[in-house]
């Protein structure tokens, strides 16, 4: 993630011929204290060396203006260092777990052309990187494939190159399919990355990727250990503070990733960091809610203002959390009205828009109003995103679509019609594995059919829709409290009452008044709990 605005890159080159020196001062791999420790021989002079892998450890932390800064140093320092150019492309994209603007992608390619033919092995990491940035198709998911393909071809050739296996295994997350059953990239990448760090204890990237490569349903629990350990190594880099609560919410962890989200938006903000700190904010959110302390995150979506007006529109995660972080405080509490009163966020990502209209439809529904709008909107949006070729964004919308379309057919009267559909979108949705950008779904779609399931008396079948949620998004507030419910009515107290006792405490810190918090604490008081 990067700043608002990103100076051309001769400008950076400009800047880095006067930020050489100070850069070139320190021995290689030796990067000062919270930022972790990276090396690569580059065939660069010394103060080149130096500068470069400075440029490394912040690359690996996804710190692409200051990655930016040093690889131009290195660049500076010496015109025939070819890697130099390698690292200033590879950050002027920015983060590939997303789609990089047009401009980016054309800056990268000038820099990867305009300098001299590199000698081997630096060639193939140049043509890789080219390729992916070269004009015309195929569409970026395509492209990351190729890349990946590339990539393996450079670390086959160069096994004893810590950094070409750590690349590699970049490459293979990034390109990744969202609908793999049994994680077989994040299987390969962690298993190409654990042995890595055991030698090389404070790389950021071992551990940033290992988090990556770990943040699934099945594989979260393995993420501990380089959780915990990477926000130490790397704690001056807000992102790297950030990363932790990808496992932490995939555990349920809510505190944890508060604590670190907390850290991580400070940071973003002193860096002025607007899409890193808007990124933290809506992990933020979103273990606030799932805390029961709604208060806190309104008071948390309030003070990302200056974020939100500063945000670099044209990387997903900013604009993201400024539709997300609104809409997760209205459904997640019930609001109803607030949801169907959202004003959409201006975006040129259709997966932002469909926030907006999926929780304005869900909000429509549930206040007894007309949807097809927001239905319609909905589709369009999932067609546009299917003929860009970003197949797994179009199957989330597509869920959306779905559910809001089955509630609205459930209110109505047509309930077989619409759990029929609503199973259907759960189906789909648990297949999918969610974007980075996103901590969990705004309102899960096996939730959404517990809660219609309930609602018509169907409580077994309820009861196990809320636990199947539990199993992919434990902790999780309105399945815990929904599964606590439906157990009750199903006339399972001994469930019903470990559920609201989890709820409970889950939401020990709660800072307002919820009905699910009110009917736990009855329906333990009736037990003389």
């Amino acid at each position: 993630m990067t700043r608002k605005t990103s100076a051309p890159w001769q400008a950076v080159v400009a800047a880095g011929i006067l930020l050489a020196p100070a850069l070139a001062a320190g021995q290689h791999g030796d990067h000062g204290a919270a930022l972790g420790r990276a090396h690569m021989a580059v065939q660069c002079s010394a103060a080149a060396q130096a500068a470069f892998d400075q440029g490394l450890v912040r690359q690996h932390s996804f710190d692409h203006a200051a990655a930016r800064e040093h690889f131009a140093a290195a660049l500076a320092a010496d015109s025939s260092c070819a890697m130099a150019r390698w690292g200033m492309a590879l950050a002027t994209l920015d983060n590939l777990f997303g789609v990089p603007s047009p401009e980016e992608v054309a800056r990268a390619a000038a820099l990867l052309r305009e300098g001299p033919p590199p000698p081997p092995p630096w060639n193939g990491w140049i043509d890789a990187l080219a390729q992916l940035v070269r004009p015309g198709p195929p569409g970026w998911p395509d492209r990351l494939g190729g890349f990946a393909g590339a990539m393996e071809q450079i670390a086959a050739a160069a096994p004893d190159n810590d950094e070409a296996q750590i690349f590699y295994a970049l490459a293979l997350l990034m390109a990744a399919p969202s609908d793999d059953p049994v994680d077989a990239a994040q299987r390969q990448a962690a298993a190409i990355l654990e042995p890595i760090w055991a030698r090389q204890p404070e790389h950021p990237g071992a551990m940033h990727y290992l988090i990556h490569a770990y943040d699934t349903p099945a594989l979260a629990g393995r993420g501990l250990p380089a959780a915990r350990r990477y926000a130490t190594v790397a704690a001056a880099s807000p992102h790297a503070v950030h990363m932790p609560s990808h496992i932490f919410t995939r555990l349920g962890d809510w505190p944890s990733s508060i604590a670190a989200n907390q850290r991580s938006a400070a940071l973003a903000r002193a860096a002025g960091e607007a899409n890193d700190e808007l990124h933290a904010r809506d992990y933020l959110v979103y273990a606030l809610l799932q805390s029961g302390r709604g208060g806190a995150a309104r008071a948390a979506w309030n003070e990302a203002a200056e974020a939100a007006a500063n945000r670099n529109s044209d990387h997903l995660a900013g604009p993201f959390a400024v539709a997300a972080m609104p809409a997760r405080l209205a459904l997640e509490t019930g609001d109803w009205a607030g949801a169907a009163a959202l004003a959409p966020v201006e975006s040129g990502f259709p997966q932002v828009l469909a926030i907006t209209h999926f929780a304005r439809g869900i909000g429509l529904v549930r206040s007894g109003q007309r949807a097809e709008a927001e239905i319609t909107a909905l589709a369009a949006l999932e067609a546009g995103l299917r003929r860009s070729g970003q197949a797994a964004w179009a199957a989330e919308v597509g869920v959306q679509r779905a559910a809001v379309a089955a509630l609205a057919a459930i209110t109505t009267g047509d309930a077989a019609t619409g759990l029929r559909d609503l199973q259907a979108a759960a189906e789909v949705e648990d297949a999918l594995l969610k974007s980075v950008v996103e901590p969990g779904p705004l309102a899960p779609a096996r939730e959404l059919l517990g809660e219609a399931l309930l609602a018509l008396g169907r409580n077994a079948e309820a009861e196990a829709a809320f636990e199947a949620v539990l199993r992919v998004n434990p902790n999780r507030f309105r399945s815990l409290a929904g599964a606590a419910a439906a157990a009750e009515a199903n006339g399972r107290p001994e469930v019903a009452a470990a559920r609201y006792r989890l709820l409970l405490a889950v939401a020990s810190g709660a800072d307002e008044a919820r009905p699910e918090l009110a009917a736990a604490s009855r329906a333990l008081g009736r037990r003389g709990e």
